[in-house]
């Protein structure tokens, strides 16, 4: 699967006033995902694929830091709560 195709597959969780917050994806999605950025990463040099993808960067490593920061939501704590 592309990286655009397993893009595709990005559900987006919104706010009250429609605003997109947050993605969601299959487990399986993220983890084909995840090996794409692995093997790129392995590469030592980013694909103009990945680099053309608007935001992305910026949003991979502000979820690096609230990672670090303790700030994100289990999925099975999401999932109790729906």
């Amino acid at each position: 699967m592309t990286l655009t195709e397993l893009l595709q597959n990005a559900q987006f969780v919104v706010n009250a006033k429609g605003q997109k917050q947050a993605v969601q994806l299959e487990l399986p999605i993220w983890e084909e995902l995840l090996a794409v950025f692995q093997n790129h990463l392995d590469e030592e040099e980013p694909t103009q694929e990945l680099l053309a993808i608007p935001g992305l960067v910026e949003a991979v490593e502000q979820s690096k830091r609230r990672v670090q920061a303790g700030q994100f939501s289990r999925y099975e704590d999401i999932q109790r709560n729906v």
